[in-house]
């Protein structure tokens, strides 16, 4: 499988929009999200997945990671989605409304297409969406569907429609779920991505919630609008003076190290390898960060 990119931002795209997805190709996220599914109505079905098609070589010419969302995998349009759009070779498709099912198929289907293309498999990624109550409990079992899995998304506004209930800014009614992705995602070495902040114009309020998806161990989040990138990616960057605070603790410990110790202390904090190995993470996030190079999971 491909090394993944480094996905801070991944900004949602209409695919029935010629114009948004060509002024999209200028914009400072890390990946682009072009959307068969949501952002298209059904008459536009068919024009939304040739814009695309077409889009795709243009946009992976800017360097940036190419993701289409399609719809339902176990549907008609969404096998015409992958039939359509997996030859001109995104680096990853979203599944929406995920189960294992639909992963099943859409794995079965790209790999056909690989296969026919002579490409390696794995060549191009699912991003399961999981934006059920049922993929919530399931999340295990649908990340462990198909091998070329290598992320998940959380999508929030479908979750609190089927719950019932609002979302709210503190996001208290979230807090169980987007867990949940974090514990399955990460045990896999996954990029677990938040759902988007749908008030573009509160930059406030989005970057207290970046933040906060942050330290509990999300690794990204969608946007969906230019203006929310800049924000999303300041959020998911490491500060310099983490960084600054993360040397400080690999020399400590590798100072201890090499005076035969386990354990040091540095501003009064015990340092030990599980320390010290979330600063050479943080270290190595930073560096692939600066130098805007693909590299493995946050």
């Amino acid at each position: 499988m491909n090394m993944r990119s480094l996905r801070r931002s991944l900004l949602y795209v209409p695919g029935s929009s010629g114009r948004m997805i060509e002024k999209s190709l200028g914009a400072d996220a890390d990946s682009l999200i072009f959307d068969l599914e949501d952002a298209v109505s059904p008459q536009e079905k068919d024009n939304a997945r040739r814009n695309v098609a077409d889009a795709i070589p243009r946009a992976r010419e800017t360097g940036k990671e190419i993701i289409v969302r399609i719809n339902a995998a176990d549907s008609c349009l969404g096998i015409r989605d992958l039939l359509e759009v997996v030859p001109q070779r995104p680096d990853a498709v979203i599944v929406p409304k995920a189960a294992e099912g639909a992963i099943v198929t859409a794995d079965t289907v790209i790999g056909a297409i690989e296969r026919e293309l002579g490409w390696e498999n794995g060549a191009v990624a699912l991003v399961p969406l999981m934006e059920t109550a049922d993929s919530i409990v399931r999340a295990a079992t649908i990340v462990g569907a198909a091998r070329r899995v290598d992320g998940v998304q959380f999508g929030a506004e479908d979750l609190t429609k089927e719950l019932g209930v609002a979302r709210t800014s503190p996001g208290d009614e979230l807090q169980y779920a987007r867990s949940v992705l974090v514990f399955v995602g990460r045990a896999r070495g996954l990029d677990v991505i938040d759902s988007p902040f749908v008030d573009h114009a509160d930059a406030a309020s989005l970057e207290a919630e970046a933040r906060h998806v942050r330290a509990l161990g999300m690794t990204g989040k969608t946007c969906i609008h230019p203006a929310q990138i800049e924000t999303v990616n300041a959020a998911f960057t490491p500060a310099a003076d983490e960084v600054a605070h993360a040397r400080r603790v690999v020399e400590a410990f590798e100072q201890a190290l090499r005076l035969g110790k386990g354990a040091c202390s540095l501003d009064g904090k015990m340092i030990d390898n599980p320390i010290a190995e979330r600063a050479r993470q943080l270290l190595a996030k930073d560096a692939r960060i600066r130098a805007g190079r693909p590299g493995g999971g946050a």
